[in-house]
């Protein structure tokens, strides 16, 4: 006996198997110690009988003289009918109820349940007896053939639920007895009786509709004898009918389980016959439904990743294949530790092994974590995490969440490099042009290595404005690449959730972090540099939902952002030694807010000496090696190059339509070369280049003559003739040029004005044409005024006689801007005292109701367009004096700018022709020189540009 229960109790892995009575001098069933088989059948259970002792008065009539042998894949619940396959001992009849049973793997414990067979299974079996029946010399029952006593029978369990738990087992001469105590369900608690079973109920329902659809695979039955009117019924249902739902469903759950996915459903059998209340198996249940629809849900995901070859070898159904790639794959270590130990001990092998391994880890990594609030929250975690179940619903869940916190680069820094050399050398080499941006660059550089001297260096946020294809991307990361730092890219275009940034929080599916955290630890350091591109075109919220640009506030805020907290990860995060830089194209489509949060410096677009400095150094050569053609074959000089500027590109203010026209160029010729020499890529080097003929055509560019191939290879120049010769075009009274903004991008409209003789009823009035808007027609009104003030008396008649049209250029373009005021009164004036505006004249400028004349915007963008149509005097506001004095020198030389502060000093410049008077006294710029008018002396020299 000893022997027996150190079997049954001290290895778990091991089923205990039927010892049958030795009858003669044979024994019909042998009992091994080292196997579970008997014959190559696998036994499973075994049946045992209970013990007269504890049992109600209906079960104590029951006489231990009867046993059998069970074998069945999947155990037998109360209320279900069941095939199984059942052994015969030493049986004459089969009148008496049976019992099932089912060792527990962890400590040995023995519960059973109550089954019965149907009346005609026993007058079959009873048929059977007979005729297997023999007898020896004192009438013992002998079976020689031990297989010949196997039939396959249908199951019924009694209505009522039998749940025993085995005290004691016994061997005797007539069979293997057992002697148990019937569970009987305790009393519910007071918050028990307040549980709302329906929901429950209705949860369970949900769960079998998705089990049953994930599972609809060929000849997969899952729940097929669940009773639906229980599911969907409205009523309370009673704890009799919950039980017996629970026992039908769990029934085809264990099945699909262990047929399919050969999964040992041990565990969660004798949780449900261990329960003491109809609450806690229905617990049990949905727990077990959740379990099973996720491994399903893996199933679908990855069915058609199986690979062709299996499907080739094993000749099965998609459902079969399906969950048997799945197994292989992604259940398999579940399985092998549930195989060596079944249920809970397979569990408790793997927590001792691998689970072990991975909680020492976590806590050994856990002392990473500064803030001790969130090092708290993490160590709860991992404690929950120690205590799981493999299968577990939450135990992926939060393994998969320490994972992600103990990938964030705690207390790991790049050494910090403050080399203001280094920096300036990687500045000037990738960045062209640009002297100021760089300039401001190094002082950051410097101002940080001064502040951080000595201790761990802060970062700093910086924004990059200005317009598309300046560069603002690649002063970014070449500031990374200055301080030696690792960069992250990522772009904020089109962003509408604030979860983006900040991630969502555990509790939904497929939850993840926010980016920050995500770039964070891709970079695997506390201290890259962000990049964080087209922040000015983050989308806005829509109604009722989160606006992106709140999310960043945090982050963005050099006060705030050590304690930066993304939803998923719920624990603080030190981001105050990440560099952040942004760019955008618009400040203005920005929070308040946010903008008051970063410093900002202002990309100003590339002028012509810029961009052909820019072609000249980079973009010549990378457009013709891009094309697969050596760089020596195309040839520039620097006329072709300004040709090209001022012909295709001159309305962009990067170099982005500069690239392409030098890269189509390079096609074009490649195209020819092949078609004049298609054996031209016959022969390559041991680099696998192609080696060309000596003889092949060179494209130069150099010459005056090769000019014209520009346009058949570009098409016809998409700048307006007419502007490009205005300063041999002479303007009719009445017209004048206005530098203006659109797009972020400087033009020049010309305003024609005109007296308008078919509109006799409008005498005295101004009519407008080319859609205006409403700031511009408030300018209209104010230059009436003023312009009334500067004409004489039949001036002032004409003008009350006659109706004045003016139009401005390009009506397909809405205008609007207080910036055209001092333009519309100088033509106005035009018109009326018939005096002509020379075409190479430009200005900008509001003009107010005393005639005073106020700031403008974008008086780059302005000049650089005037320059490039070559309009040489320009008159603009005294008021933008400062900023034309930081303007690039090579802007400003050959320009002549004058700064007025009056519309008289205006009207003394042009109609008094003092603008070739060059001792008239007046604040101006001419060709890159500073004359001011105070004594009529000079400042000359240039600037710190």
């Amino acid at each position: 006996m000893r022997s027996l229960s150190k079997i049954l109790f001290k290895r778990p892995q091991l089923w205990f198997t039927r010892v049958l009575p030795t009858l003669g001098q044979k024994s019909l069933f042998k009992y091994s110690a080292n196997s579970n088989h008997f014959q190559n059948n696998k036994i499973k259970t075994i049946p045992l009988q209970n013990y007269k002792a504890d049992l109600n008065e209906i079960d104590s009539k029951i006489e231990p003289t009867d046993f059998c042998l069970f074998s069945s894949i999947q155990p037998i619940f109360p209320n279900n009918s069941m095939n199984c396959q059942i052994k015969i001992g030493n049986l004459k009849k089969i009148t008496k109820p049976l019992l099932y049973s089912i060792i527990s793997p962890d400590n040995g414990e023995i519960f059973t349940i109550g089954i019965a067979l149907n009346k005609s299974v026993e007058k079959n079996l009873n048929a059977e007896l007979k005729l297997l029946e023999q007898r020896d010399a004192n009438g013992n029952i002998l079976i020689n053939d031990p297989m010949s006593n196997t039939f396959n029978l249908d199951i019924i369990s009694r209505q009522k639920n039998y749940r025993f738990k085995i005290t004691k087992i016994e061997m005797t001469p007539d069979g293997i007895f057992a002697q148990g105590i019937p569970y009987k369900d305790r009393p519910l608690t007071q918050a028990e009786q307040i549980i709302d079973i329906q929901h429950e109920i209705r949860m369970v329902s949900s769960l079998v509709q998705q089990i049953r659809k994930l599972a609809q695979y060929d000849r997969v039955e899952v729940f097929s004898e669940v009773k639906y009117s229980l599911l969907d019924s409205s009523e309370k249902l009673t704890p009799n009918q919950v039980d017996e739902l629970v026992f039908q469903i769990a029934s085809g759950l264990s099945k699909l389980q262990s047929n399919n996915l050969k999964m040992n459903t041990s565990n969660f059998v004798q949780q449900l016959l261990e329960s003491q209340t109809y609450i806690d198996r229905l617990f049990i249940l949905r727990k077990q439904l959740e379990n099973m629809s996720g491994v399903l849900d893996l199933v679908n995901k990855h069915f058609k990743e199986a690979d062709s070859s299996l499907l080739k070898l094993h000749q099965q159904t998609l459902a079969k294949l399906a969950i048997e790639y799945i197994r292989q794959n992604y259940l398999k270590e579940a399985v092998q530790s549930q195989s060596q130990g079944g249920g809970q001990g397979g569990t408790q092998q793997y927590g001792g092994d691998k689970q072990s391994s991975l909680v020492k880890k976590y806590y050994d990594k856990l002392s990473l974590i500064n803030d001790e609030s969130s090092k708290d929250k993490v160590k709860r975690e991992i404690d929950r995490f120690s205590l799981l179940d493999k299968q577990s619903s939450e135990f992926h869940k939060i393994n998969s969440y320490l994972d992600e916190v103990f990938s964030i680069p705690f207390q790991k820094f790049t050494p910090v490099q403050w080399d203001i050399q280094f920096a300036k050398d990687v500045l000037d080499k990738e960045i062209e042009g640009l002297e100021k941006v760089k300039e401001r660059i190094i002082e950051m550089i410097s101002v940080n290595k001064l502040k951080n001297a000595g201790q761990k260096a802060k970062g700093f946020i910086l924004l990059l404005n200005g317009p598309p294809g300046t560069g603002k991307t690649s002063i970014a990361k070449s500031i990374a690449k200055a301080l030696k730092r690792t960069s992250r890219f990522i772009s904020c275009a089109g962003v509408a959730d604030p979860t983006f940034f900040k991630g969502h929080k555990r509790t939904y599916v497929d939850s993840m972090p926010g980016v920050f955290i995500r770039e964070l630890i891709k970079s695997n350091t506390m201290n890259p540099v962000f990049i964080l591109d087209e922040l000015d075109k983050v989308s806005k919220h829509q109604a009722g939902g989160a606006d992106p640009y709140y999310t960043l506030l945090e982050i963005l805020n050099p006060e705030e952002n050590h304690n930066f907290t993304d939803h998923y990860m719920d624990i603080s995060v030190d981001f105050s030694h990440v560099i952040f830089i942004l760019t955008s194209n618009d400040t203005l489509q920005m929070l308040e807010p946010l903008k008051n949060r970063l410093e900002t410096i202002d990309i100003q677009a590339y002028i012509q000496e810029e961009k052909l400095s820019i072609a000249t150094n980079f973009l010549v050569h990378k457009s013709i090696e891009s094309n697969g053609i050596k760089s020596q074959m195309i040839k520039y000089d620097e006329q072709a190059l300004i040709k090209i500027i001022k012909a295709w590109c001159y309305q962009e203010s990067g170099v982005r339509e500069l690239k392409r026209c030098l890269e189509k160029i390079a096609r074009k010729h490649a195209t020819n070369l092949l078609t004049t020499n298609p054996n031209l890529c016959d022969k390559v080097d041991d680099q696998n280049q192609i080696i060309f003929d000596p003889t092949s055509q060179n494209l130069d560019l150099t010459k005056d003559q090769n000019l014209e191939l520009l346009s058949q290879y570009l098409g016809p120049p998409i700048f307006d003739i007419q502007l490009e010769q205005r300063s041999v075009k002479k303007f009719p009274p009445g017209q004048i040029n206005i530098l203006t903004v659109g797009g972020m991008i400087g033009h020049v409209l010309t305003v024609e004005t005109c007296f308008d003789l078919s509109e006799q009823d409008k005498k005295g009035q101004i009519l407008a044409s080319g859609n205006i808007k409403l700031v511009l027609q408030e300018s209209l009104k104010l230059a009436k005024i003023n312009a009334y003030k500067f004409l004489n008396e039949e001036q002032k008649q004409k003008f009350s006689t006659s109706a004045i049209h003016m139009h401005f250029t390009e009506g397909a373009t809405p205008k609007d801007g207080p910036s055209a005021g001092i333009a519309i009164t100088t033509a106005l004036l035009s018109l009326l005292m018939n005096f002509v505006v020379p075409s190479n004249l430009g200005m900008t400028g509001e003009i107010s109701l005393n005639g005073q004349v106020c700031k403008i915007g974008g008086l780059q963008q302005k000049l650089i367009a005037a320059k490039t149509l070559d309009i040489v005097d320009i008159i603009l506001p005294y008021s933008n004096l400062g900023e034309a004095l930081n303007l690039p020198q090579q802007l400003i030389k050959g320009l002549n700018l004058y700064f007025v502060t009056e519309y008289r000093q205006i009207y003394e410049l042009i109609f008094e022709q003092q603008i070739s008077n060059n001792n008239y006294k007046i604040n101006k710029i001419k060709n890159g020189v500073y004359e001011t008018d105070q004594n009529g002396s000079k400042e000359q020299g240039s600037f710190n540009y």
